[in-house]
């Protein structure tokens, strides 16, 4: 239901052209010679429910546009976007993890390997086979 306003203007001044219903409340904007006159008229305007412009003839109304929503679609297209490229580089990455060759540092037999745990590995194994063998030297006198 749309919401009605009505408005009473009973004193038309010659100046400015507005109309007004009390003289003592009037503040003249013109500039203009001219007759007032005492001519009644009243309007009726109603805001529409769709839009909430003011129109007082339904049959001439054209609702306005709303804003559209064109910003929050590219948004979430962004997002989205963002969120496949994201998961098709994890893939990707994981597919590179499945298929490189593994290089276990217990099996590492390069000396020059700098890798921490080729080197811890290598390091405890020689001070290991080291102790081992002074450990075999002591039993066997």
């Amino acid at each position: 239901m749309p919401k009605l306003s009505l408005k009473i203007g009973l004193v038309r001044c010659g100046r400015c052209g507005r109309r007004y219903s009390n003289p003592a409340t009037h503040v003249c904007a013109g500039r203009r010679k001219g007759r007032t006159r005492v001519k009644p008229a009243v309007s009726v305007s109603a805001e529409c429910p769709r839009c909430g412009r003011r129109y007082s003839n339904p049959l001439g109304h054209t609702c306005a546009s709303k804003p559209g929503d064109f910003k929050r679609r590219r948004a979430a297209a962004e997002k989205r976007r963002r969120a496949e490229e994201s998961a098709r580089r994890k893939a990707a990455a994981a597919e590179r993890r499945r298929n490189r060759p593994q290089h276990r540092y217990e099996t590492c037999r390069d000396d020059g390997c700098e890798r921490v745990g080729c080197v811890a590995y290598r390091t405890g194994y020689h001070e290991g086979f080291a102790d081992g063998m002074e450990a075999a030297d002591r039993a066997s006198r």
